[in-house]
């Protein structure tokens, strides 16, 4: 009896289309919170017995020390969680965009490079 092994193939080819599809959403989707989110991280300094606090990120080569103010706790508490917010988001958009390479390598065939 002779199986049609292309059916097998063009169901399996879809679903990788799909998971494309769904994956590219998924990418965009992060792209929007992280722009809507601070960038860098927060950090606080003592300076003469008094705590400051500061954004610091990159622009370009350039680290950049944001002054935000005198710290008292839970002034910052806010900025901090966003900050945490846009940091899970970056982990998840780098394991989407893993994800959509592997699956362009299954649809197009190519061997995983070494």
């Amino acid at each position: 009896m002779l199986v049609n092994m292309k059916k097998p193939a063009f169901v399996l080819e879809s679903v990788l289309k799909e998971e494309s599809s769904r994956l590219r959403e998924a990418e965009k989707s992060y792209l929007r919170e992280i722009r809507k989110l601070p960038k860098g991280s927060f950090q606080k300094k003592k300076i003469r017995g008094i705590i400051y606090a500061y954004l610091v990120y990159r622009k370009g080569e350039v680290v950049i020390r944001e002054y935000l103010g005198r710290f008292f706790e839970g002034k910052f508490n806010d900025l901090v969680e966003q900050i945490e917010q846009r940091q899970k988001c970056e982990k998840l958009l780098r394991e989407v965009r893993r994800n959509q390479k592997r699956v362009l390598q299954m649809v197009h065939g190519r061997k995983k490079s070494v």
